[in-house]
């Protein structure tokens, strides 16, 4: 009997120094789910520094709505309620929000995740109607999501204007969410960022994506949402490791 209960001490000191570890080497540092996030003046989320405000290149207005319900994917669960839409536009719309702790030190890895899902007719709104999320870097922006040029009806990841384009091979069908998620290495030159298109929640972070390495982002300090054409985005999460932003079924943010 003595046995058994040093051995069932020392298993549940084992497992208890597991999650200790997991918890430390792990963190997800930025979270927006869009509950009473919009209008642009409100300030809600975590790990940013202020509301989002109007902005993005040659973005003019914001012309985006709120809404009640989130987006799913598979058994990738939302943890707050609502989501943001927007139309296709005849102009350039975007939204931008500062973080509280940019990102981009060199050497660090950093991963982002969010909802996206095409609207409408896919390519109407100006520049063939583009819609998607920006790192904003110190001189340029990485862009994800459906472009406005080249593999129209593909998500890609491109420097922001089109330049240096990679294809997921993953088309933009209307209607239907799609899970983006990015793997940002951030080097001493040019960094490297990693797209996985519609990944499956809750297993291990796949072994390939789409590679893009031809730009050096620099400090990230905002994030943004930038489009031409119809769509909605939702559960944006940025964290350390893959597991901090495309959870297991049952865990939320």
């Amino acid at each position: 009997m003595r046995l058994q209960s040093i051995c069932r001490s020392f298993l549940a000191l084992a497992a208890a120094l597991l999650v200790m570890s997991r918890s430390a080497s792990a963190s997800q540092v930025v979270y927006e789910g869009f509950s009473q996030s919009f209008p642009t003046y409100a300030n809600n989320g975590a790990g940013f520094s202020g509301p989002w405000t109007t902005g993005g290149f040659n973005a003019f207005a914001s012309g985006y709505t709120s809404n009640v319900g989130s987006l799913s994917y598979s058994s990738f669960e939302a943890s707050t309620g609502g989501s943001v839409s927007g139309g296709a536009f005849s102009a350039i719309n975007g939204a931008i929000r500062n973080l509280e702790q940019p990102l981009g030190a060199d050497n660090t890895t950093a991963y982002l995740s969010f909802l996206l899902r095409p609207d409408g007719i896919l390519s109407n709104g100006i520049f063939n109607g583009f819609f998607g999320l920006t790192l904003n870097g110190l001189s340029s922006d990485l862009f994800i999501g459906k472009p406005g040029g080249g593999a129209l009806e593909q998500y890609v990841i491109e420097t922001r204007g089109g330049s240096g384009q990679v294809p997921s091979g993953t088309s933009t069908n209307a209607h239907h969410t799609a899970l983006l998620v990015v793997k940002a290495q951030f080097l001493s030159g040019n960094d490297t960022f990693t797209l996985y298109a519609n990944p499956a929640p809750g297993e291990f972070e796949p072994s390939n994506g789409a590679v893009k390495s031809d730009l050096d982002l620099g400090a990230v300090s905002k994030i943004g949402i930038y489009s031409s054409g119809a769509f909605t985005v939702d559960e944006i999460r940025i964290g350390t490791t893959y597991e901090d932003v495309v959870p297991k079924q049952g865990e939320g943010q």
